[in-house]
């Protein structure tokens, strides 16, 4: 995959749009860009445990890139929200196309500037991927920035449980180097803050049939590759039963 055809694909946001309201009256953290777009999405609810229904569902925020927004797709086939149909949870999905840790995605912010919506939501649990968005940045420039935003995160959130993904790419066997360095600079950075980094592999390898049309991002049925992987993988990991 090249930048060229990556920086050529229309987006779509899937940012929920309560979160979007928290970002203009929060003090903490760095500054929230001054006019994000505000877009529609359906409110997400918690579903019913199926253990218990008396206990409160856990505060999940997501925080990511078109992977985890569901670019080109229904709100409702992003992994994260399939993920909370799974598991008892209220979710609020803060992804956004193009953004990463370096680079600004198409809300006119890297991941840094929702470290304000992340402090008014207060989390249980903030789930954060590393994006290949931000390869062929400078490679300082990633470890710092990630650490930087990590900081910022617990900070703004010092009760959360925080969980770092590792990058995924497309459905191309032959993976960049560049998804071990956004993978290593966000394992560091968790580890930093006493969070749990999980390597979730590549769910997508192997899968042309899994990838919309751009070779970028994943159709239904990849979002629900995705979804499956990371459940699984925060089940083994025990943050979620």
């Amino acid at each position: 995959m090249t930048w060229a055809r990556r920086a050529a694909v229309a987006s779509l946001t899937a940012l929920s749009a309560g979160a979007i309201a928290l970002l203009s009256g929060c003090a903490a953290g760095p500054a929230a860009p001054a006019a994000l777009p505000t877009f529609a999405a359906p409110a997400l609810q918690a579903s019913p445990s199926p253990t218990s229904t008396s206990s409160a569902p856990l505060r999940v925020v997501t925080l990511g890139d078109s992977l985890m927004s569901g670019f080109n797709l229904e709100p409702d086939q992003a992994w994260p929200v399939l993920l909370a149909a799974r598991a008892h949870v209220s979710l609020t999905n803060l992804a956004c196309p193009g953004m990463g840790f370096v680079v600004q995605g198409d809300c006119g912010t890297a991941y840094a500037g929702f470290v304000p919506a992340v402090a008014a939501l207060q989390p249980q649990l903030l789930i954060v991927e590393s994006s290949s968005n931000d390869f062929w940045e400078d490679e300082d420039e990633i470890r710092a920035d990630t650490a930087n935003t990590l900081d910022a995160l617990h900070s703004a959130a010092p009760d959360a449980r925080i969980v770092g993904l590792s990058t995924i790419w497309n459905d191309d066997a032959d993976v960049p180097p560049d998804t071990k360095l956004t993978s290593d600079a966000l394992k560091d950075a968790v580890n930093n803050v006493g969070g749990t980094f999980i390597d979730v592999g590549q769910p997508l390898a192997g899968h042309p049939e899994w990838m919309q049309d751009d070779d970028v991002h994943p159709t239904p049925r990849g979002q629900r590759a995705i979804e499956q992987t990371v459940m699984s993988a925060l089940q083994d990991a025990d943050v979620l039963p």
